[in-house]
Parts: C-alpha cells; sequence; structure tokens
C-alpha cells in the first residue's frame, strides 16, 4: 500500500459576472492606466479609464493614488478590500455593489489597518524579505514598515491616515464610493447583459486545463507568473471586465485565482453570419441550435427539464429529487444554462432555475425547418 497523504481538493473553475469584482478591476486599472497628469500610461489604454479619472473630485484622484499606491505593483490594498466580502464564494457572486458597500460599512474601522498591514506584508513576502508589521501604533514603526512597498503618494500622509484606522476607513469607503456612483455604476448597468452573454460563453470554452480556458477567454498565453500558482490554486472564477482590451488582469490570493477577461474578445467572435431576412426564416444560429440539442440530450438534463416544466426550481431541490452529487447537478445546470436552455434568476442567494420556452421553441422551430423541403 502506498505512502498516506493529505488530499488536495480538485481545482474548480467557475465563471461569474460580479460588481465587486469588475469595480475592482476597474478601478485598479484606472489607477495604472493614468498619470495623475491626466495622461494614459499605458500604450492602447481604453479612453474609458483616462475619462473616469476625470470624473473624480480632485480628493478623491488623491485618493486613489495614495490608497492604491503603497501595497507594491499589485495593489494588494484593494484586493484586501474585495476579499473581507469573500466576492468569490458561490452565495457572494451575484451580489450588489450595495451589499459589498454596507459590507466594508459594517467593518470596524480597526479592520481597515489590518487589511492595509497584510497587503504590505504580502508584498514583502513577494520580495522574499518578509517583515512583519507594528505591534503598536508607533507612527515611526509604521513609517520604517510602509516604506519600502510605497509606489505613489506621500509617505508622511500615508502613516497619519494608516495610525488613525477611521481615517483610513473614511477614505478608503469615500474612494469606492465615488468610483462606484460617478464612473461605473451606469456603465456596469449598460453592459451588464453583455457581460452575462460574455459569461454565458466562457462557460461553454472552460477547459479542465486552465491554461487552455484562458487562452479560449482572452487569446493570449496565461503568463508564467500566474502559472506557477496553480498547484496551490483551488478555485479559478473567470470574470468578464468591460475596457479591459488586451490587458491581463488577475487577482491572486491564496487559494482563489480570479482570473478578469474582456467581453468583447468573446462576443465579437461569437457574431453569427448575416442570412437573407424571411418572414418565415428560424432566426437561430446554427452553433447555437447545435448547442441546444447537445444540453438536451442527457437523460439527466431532460429529467430535470421535466421538473422545470411544472415550475422553477432552487438546485438544492433537484439535487433532492435527482438523487446525485450536487456538483454533477451544477455541470448539468450550467450546461442548460449556456446553452439557453433554462435561465437563472438570482434571489437572497439562492439560484431558481426555469425552462426559457421561447428558447426552447425557437430551437424547436429550427429542428421542424431541416424537415420541410
Amino acid at each position: 500500500m502506498g505512502e498516506l497523504l493529505v488530499g488536495r481538493p480538485v481545482l474548480r473553475q467557475v465563471v461569474a459576472v460580479s460588481a465587486p469584482l469588475a469595480l475592482t478591476s476597474a478601478i485598479s486599472m484606472t489607477y495604472r492606466a493614468v498619470s495623475r497628469d491626466g495622461d494614459p500610461v499605458l500604450p492602447s489604454v481604453d479612453p474609458w479609464f483616462v475619462e473616469a479619472r476625470a470624473r473624480l473630485t480632485p480628493e478623491v484622484q488623491h485618493d486613489l493614488d495614495l490608497l492604491l499606491g503603497f501595497s507594491g505593483r499589485l495593489l494588494y490594498y484593494a484586493e484586501e478590500l474585495v476579499f473581507s466580502f469573500e466576492a468569490h464564494e458561490p452565495d457572494r457572486l451575484d451580489s450588489s455593489y450595495d451589499e459589498y458597500h454596507q459590507h466594508l460599512l459594517d467593518l470596524p474601522a480597526i479592520a481597515y489597518q489590518r487589511m492595509a498591514a497584510n497587503a504590505v506584508q504580502r508584498y514583502y513576502r513577494d520580495q522574499e524579505t518578509p517583515l512583519p508589521p507594528p505591534e503598536n501604533g508607533s507612527a515611526e514603526d509604521w513609517r520604517a514598515f510602509l516604506e519600502g512597498a510605497v509606489i505613489s503618494g506621500n509617505l508622511d500622509e500615508l502613516v497619519e491616515l494608516v495610525t488613525h484606522p477611521q481615517e483610513l476607513k473614511n477614505r478608503s469607503l469615500r474612494l469606492l464610493e465615488q468610483f462606484w456612483s460617478v464612473c461605473y455604476a451606469d456603465e456596469f448597468e449598460r453592459d451588464h447583459q453583455s457581460l452575462q452573454r460574455a459569461a454565458r460563453r466562457a462557460q461553454s470554452l472552460v477547459h479542465p486545463v486552465v491554461q487552455v480556458s484562458f487562452a479560449e477567454l482572452t487569446g493570449h498565453r496565461l503568463p508564467e507568473n500566474i502559472a506557477v500558482h496553480l498547484a496551490d490554486v483551488e478555485r479559478v472564477t473567470y470574470c468578464p471586465s468591460s475596457h479591459l482590451g488586451s490587458f491581463i488582469q488577475y487577482i491572486y490570493y491564496a487559494p482563489e485565482l480570479i482570473l478578469f477577461f474582456n467581453p468583447a474578445t468573446l462576443l465579437d467572435s461569437q457574431q453569427p453570419p448575416a442570412t437573407p431576412a424571411s418572414p418565415t426564416a428560424v432566426e437561430i444560429a446554427e452553433t447555437a441550435a447545435l448547442a441546444g440539442m447537445k444540453a438536451i440530450a442527457d437523460p439527466t438534463r431532460l429529467r430535470i427539464l421535466g421538473m422545470l416544466q411544472e415550475r422553477e426550481h432552487y438546485a438544492q431541490e433537484i439535487v433532492g429529487k435527482l438523487g446525485i452529487s450536487q456538483s454533477a447537478v451544477s455541470r448539468h445546470l450550467s450546461t442548460l444554462e449556456t446553452a439557453g436552455v433554462v435561465s437563472v434568476r438570482p434571489d437572497q442567494g439562492m439560484k431558481y432555475y426555469a425552462i426559457d420556452r421561447d428558447h426552447l421553441r425557437t430551437l424547436s422551430g429550427y429542428i421542424h425547418g431541416l424537415a420541410e423541403k
């Protein structure tokens, strides 16, 4: 008998449209892409980021540089904020910005100081020069701790801010609230349907090998500095982020990996060829019809559709009725959703599934059309 080893969870891959994660992507890109003078600092950067920064008040532009500029080039403080909310967890993936904001509002001020300290510690670990945070509120100790991780912003102001946690909390909240309300809320709402379409398309392209999935979603090879962490990753979450263009953006927060992708990359490649207009033509792309037929050509998925004929069900109900594992049910539901055969309605942290009857009728019409001369 072989050596006794500790088991490791199977790596999971999910695709999600997440307001808190997309916001983190957008605000980080705005910091990276635009100089303090308002000029682009990255080639081919989307002008949206330049315009977004210009819409912020001077005070909030200042906070953007200060708060995102003290935890190394990977902007770890912004990651700490969103990971304190656990936006990557299944029951949080559909969370709104308001839920994220309320969570941050409810955190005690000292939690913001701890998040700042953890962000800087992560930076020093990357440099292989681990440095513990101060054990007290000494400004000089904090200065020595922060100094090596500051990219932008005034060190004196930063020390003053971190040693007064309530002010750190207030300004962190002000930064996120103004960026969301002034720059991103309308943009996210306007793009939401296309983000959902990109997510469904991405779900159909996810491959057991992360490098292959990443290449399918972005058209790029997975950078080596991300690939080296895969052995320690338990879950990869793919999140569409508007305006990302050809840039690669990610969050590695062991054991979680968030990979952002440009939704336009998938949607542009999915445009169906133009067909002559006809009042009796069945308007469904051949690829969509094939996906629909593949989705329903499975005994278990047909049983699920039979359940949904009567009314919508939440996932756990389906698990109980089928008597198979939750992970298997999730895979079947994902296949049906990706093909457009079922629709999903999130409600209070749960997902309710229903038959998309219009899509099934369109699919039926496509099949019927094959029998016609």
